[in-house]
């Protein structure tokens, strides 16, 4: 596998990314993966570079605002992400000589994933959508700060993103996930790690529900952080069942 660092035009600010190319035998599917909330690409790294190793190509990049990563610039809106995925996703049209797209987001970067396959099922683009991957993202995501353990997690990363409050970004996803239901039938994957103490997999399995036939449910033994890293086996199997 070799690394290619890029950036990706989008309003307001530059995103950095890391194109994750592997060496010998390339699928025709690339994936996009989002990192969640307060993070940076660099929480997908690991899925990224395992995928690129098993032939899919692969772009990872920093959203707006994020302190841990190189963007800069500040968030002011939940909706930013989503459209930092569409600036990204356009990054991947241009660039990449693929077949189709799978998106793959973890937490903020699932609910971001979840918007812009609804976006697409309006406006498509070429190469089109494959399916999406959503981990451990469900209904009411902000519900999980508000116990005694999620305002102690707040209260500790708070300032790693740049702009709005940090409880005024979460609330904002409430309403980014309900665009679930405008995906058609789109192939998607929604992974919920069992010892998740902030989205719960009960959550999960009813935005899984809410997004149609064609999505399926998962629940791992994982954490909310180590979520991306327990699924790799998961998600490989789902992209061979789905013929990509």
């Amino acid at each position: 596998m070799k690394l290619e660092s890029v950036r990706i035009p989008a309003e307001g600010a530059t995103l950095t990314g890391l194109h994750y190319v592997p060496e010998g035998r390339v699928k025709s599917t690339a994936i996009l993966y989002t990192h969640g909330f307060t993070s940076g690409k660099y929480s997908l790294d690991n899925l990224a570079g395992y995928l690129a190793g098993r032939g899919y190509p692969g772009l990872t990049f920093d959203l707006i605002g994020h302190k841990l990563g190189g963007t800069g610039s500040e968030m002011h809106r939940t909706l930013q992400a989503a459209e930092n995925l569409q600036d990204a996703l356009t990054w991947v049209r241009a660039h990449l000589e693929v077949a189709q797209i799978v998106l793959a987001g973890h937490s903020m970067g699932a609910a971001a994933g979840v918007q812009v396959a609804a976006w697409e099922r309006l406006r498509p683009g070429t190469p089109p959508l494959a399916g999406i991957v959503s981990m451990c993202m469900g209904l009411e995501p902000s519900l999980g700060f508000e116990t005694h353990i999620g305002r102690a997690m707040l209260a500790q990363r708070r300032d790693y993103v740049a702009g709005a409050s940090a409880l005024e970004l979460l609330r904002g996803l409430d309403t980014l996930v309900l665009s679930a239901a405008e995906i058609g039938d789109l192939p998607a994957l929604f992974i919920a790690a069992r010892q998740d103490v902030l989205i719960p997999p009960g959550r999960i399995e009813a935005l899984a529900a809410l997004a149609g036939s064609n999505a399926a449910y998962v629940a791992l033994d994982a954490a909310h952080l180590d979520a991306p890293d327990r699924s790799r086996a998961t998600i490989i199997q789902w992209l061979e069942t789905q013929g990509l």
